[in-house]
């Protein structure tokens, strides 16, 4: 783990959060806030170069910043990312799993390798890093009345699409994972959320024409969404919020799927 300011040496007194895929879109929007909320923060996400400069971004903001350059599609690094963040801040009170990635493409030409790297990724990932942050989770809640986990699911969770299977499926299963989630820890004050955003203007929908991105949610808009959870009782719990556009359909987006591009 590399970090942006000076490594802890003691626990942190503030609040603290963990986020996969921190480096950019909707993961860094929601590091944006937290920071403005008063959190310090470890982003995991493969690229080294643009986590650095994601945490550079951050410290202004007035948060401490540890950074872990990883793939979480190896199934150790969500364990790895949980202990790191407690090494470096000794606490977890908000855990974002965004890690995600999508190949689009119809059921018949799906190959192995992108079936395995959306299993592992958007699902396997968040199961994994969640079950090690049980612990930190039920301590925090038993601490301060709340902690918090969001899923970030997708909007094709419901939508269901053609091209889309894969990701769509697995984005489900964040959904009822995070159900499940709910009814084993609210007991112990760990409030667990899905978000449904339709898509999102970030560098991974850079495929779509200007026409449909001046439709899209704003990364910010996502992470508005994780501001509420935050703000919330500790007696409200929000199983999902699902985020979509003007259309037709309340499980509307404006994507043409039999001519949209790979997402990531």
């Amino acid at each position: 783990m590399t970090s942006a300011t000076t490594p802890a040496t003691s626990p942190s007194s503030s609040r603290t959060a963990l986020i996969t895929g921190g480096s950019a879109g909707i993961g860094l929007a929601i590091a944006q806030m937290l920071a403005e909320e008063g959190f310090d923060l470890t982003l995991v996400a493969r690229d080294e170069n643009k986590l650095g400069s994601a945490a550079r971004g951050l410290v202004p903001l007035g948060a401490r910043v540890a950074t872990l350059s990883a793939n979480l599609a190896s199934p150790d690094v969500g364990t790895r990312a949980v202990e790191s963040h407690l090494a470096e801040f000794g606490g977890l009170d908000v855990l974002v799993n965004n890690a995600g990635v999508g190949f689009v493409g119809p059921i018949a030409d799906k190959s192995p390798k992108q079936l395995e790297l959306e299993l592992s990724l958007n699902f396997k990932a968040a199961y994994l890093t969640l079950q090690a942050a049980i612990p930190s989770l039920v301590k925090s809640a038993a601490a301060g009345g709340k902690s918090v986990v969001v899923n970030v699911s997708s909007l094709t969770a419901k939508e269901n699409p053609p091209n889309g299977s894969a990701y769509a499926a697995t984005k489900a299963a964040l959904v009822s994972l995070s159900n499940v989630a709910h009814a084993e820890l609210s007991r112990h004050g760990i409030h667990v959320t899905a978000l449904l955003p339709g898509f999102v203007d970030t560098p991974g929908t850079s495929w779509a024409p200007g026409s449909i991105r001046d439709r899209m949610l704003t990364a910010d808009d996502v992470a508005e969404a994780v501001r509420f959870l935050l703000r919330t009782s500790d007696r409200c719990f929000v199983p999902e919020i699902m985020m979509t556009t003007a259309g037709p359909s309340v499980w509307h987006s404006p994507i043409d799927w039999e001519r949209a591009g790979d997402t990531t």
